[in-house]
């Protein structure tokens, strides 16, 4: 009966494995011009530094060969699949290479947590499936928890890659204003430089002279004497000196 139970649970796995297999981090199915379909690497997501880039290259490469780097007999499986069947310590094997090889390496990549905690329950889910005997490996198998971590790590790599790329925009917008500014700047300078100080009104920088009149009068004296008493006070508010204007004589 458990046999019977076991075959049954095989089947019904292998047959509907396609639906819960996460994408393939290392190649893509492609269609070309002639209709067929064949498969090439991934590229990398634009916009990330040769740091990321080369630890993203390297964890692809060991998801796919550690979760479905081997054919057999039309179901594609990996290393993982086939240490697992050793009872316990094929498990634990597992688990410590799904470690080493692909969270360990991502955690150095400045992950936040969210993402790193995601990738190890990946892995502890993946550790407690294959403690199921058969099933289990066939599980392991399906649930493929280094391509999910893969995928993982691809997904916010290319987000930083494309906040990358935002702010290296900005900062060349940045720097054609600064340049801009800087050019009207010295074009600006080397106008004012041509134009000549604009002078001072001609009536009112200029001195009004006045010859001995004969017949001025008292009254033209007082006049004199408090247009001399307003410039003064004008003087003391303004802190400006008034021109000097000569005093009509008396007769």
């Amino acid at each position: 009966m458990a046999t019977f139970a076991a075959t049954a649970a095989r089947k019904y796995i292998a047959a509907h494995a396609k639906h819960y297999e996460p994408a393939d981090p290392y190649y893509e199915v492609i269609t070309d011009e002639h209709g067929n379909q064949r498969r090439r690497k991934r590229d990398i997501p634009a916009g990330l530094s040769k740091r990321d880039a080369r630890a993203l290259r390297k964890i692809r490469k060991r998801a796919h060969y550690l979760d479905k780097g081997i054919n057999l007999c039309g179901f594609r499986v990996g290393w993982t699949f086939f240490i697992g069947i050793i009872p316990m310590v094929g498990d634990i094997t597992d688990a410590t290479l799904n470690y080493i090889l692909v969270v360990k390496p991502a955690r150095k990549l400045d992950l936040p947590a969210s993402v790193t905690s995601q990738m190890l329950f990946n892995n502890a889910v993946s550790a407690g499936v294959g403690l199921v005997p058969l099933v289990g490996d066939i599980a392991l198998a399906v649930w493929k928890a280094n391509w999910r971590n893969a995928n993982l790590l691809e997904e916010f790599l290319a987000q930083r890659g494309a906040d990358n790329l935002a702010h290296a925009a900005q900062g060349a917008h940045s720097v054609d204003a600064e340049v801009v500014h800087e050019a009207l700047a010295q074009d600006a300078d080397g106008i004012l430089g041509n134009v000549d100080p604009v002078p001072a009104h001609p009536v009112a920088g200029k001195k009004k002279k006045r010859g001995w009149n004969p017949f001025a009068s008292h009254e033209d004296a007082e006049a004199d004497a408090a247009a001399a008493a307003h410039a003064q006070q004008v003087q003391v508010a303004t802190g400006v000196a008034p021109p000097v204007t000569a005093a009509s004589p008396r007769r």
